[in-house]
């Protein structure tokens, strides 16, 4: 399991900035080496290749999606799929231009979805959590609200947030998601009437859903 961290605020971001301009880390070995070694089992070789893109990576995505906290979210993203396809890599561009690349995608997608979420209504983010879908953009669309929904969450009710959880994270029924809180299903019904009205207002004050 390759644990992949942002190196962003480190001191040394200049001179690794220099490095990843030419393609080399201070060793002289290229990204598209690392990449290589990291195919032949060296899980170190790909903590080092982060390293040496990292920083900017983070800058050209931030560039783009104007959101620091965002930027970074997406910078271990684009990390994370070059790992899991980096056989996709044919060495027809630069290893630096691919992983570009696929930043660049994963922050319009971003885009596209914080844009959709301004024009979205609350009670349609819970048709979309409890519709499902099988098509990949109605799946990215529902991760990427899912997790807007668990920032917005944490202000809650502790019983408001456990009972949210239950009916739309973990797809419950009203009368399993009960038994799990010890309660009745109409009292359930009732918890979720009143989480779902706190949480609504929590994310209309916060721009997310339209009134």
């Amino acid at each position: 399991m390759i644990e992949i961290k942002s190196c962003v605020g480190q001191n040394d971001e200049s001179a690794r900035n220099e490095e990843s301009a030419a393609g080399y880390d201070e060793r002289g070995i290229s990204g598209e080496e690392l990449l290589r070694r990291f195919h032949n089992g060296d899980m170190t070789a790909f903590e080092d290749l982060v390293a040496l893109y990292d920083n900017g990576l983070y800058l050209y995505i931030n560039g783009i999606v104007r959101d620091r906290y965002e930027a970074k979210h997406l910078t271990i993203e684009t990390f994370s799929e070059l790992a899991l396809s980096s056989a996709g890599f044919k060495g027809k561009s630069s290893l630096k231009t691919y992983l570009y690349a696929i930043g660049k995608n994963l922050a319009a997608r971003h885009m596209k979805m914080r844009e959709r979420e301004q024009h979205v209504s609350s009670e349609e983010i819970f048709n979309i959590l409890a519709a499902g879908g099988e098509t990949v953009d109605g799946f990215l669309e529902r991760e990427e609200i899912r997790r807007s929904l668990h920032e917005a969450m944490q202000d809650l009710k502790v019983e408001h947030r456990a009972v949210l959880s239950l009916l739309y994270f973990e797809d419950m029924s009203y009368i399993e998601a009960g038994k799990a809180m010890n309660r009745s299903e109409a009292q359930i019904k009732s918890l979720a009437h009143r989480a779902k009205a706190a949480l609504k207002r929590k994310l209309e004050s916060g721009g997310f859903a339209r009134v």
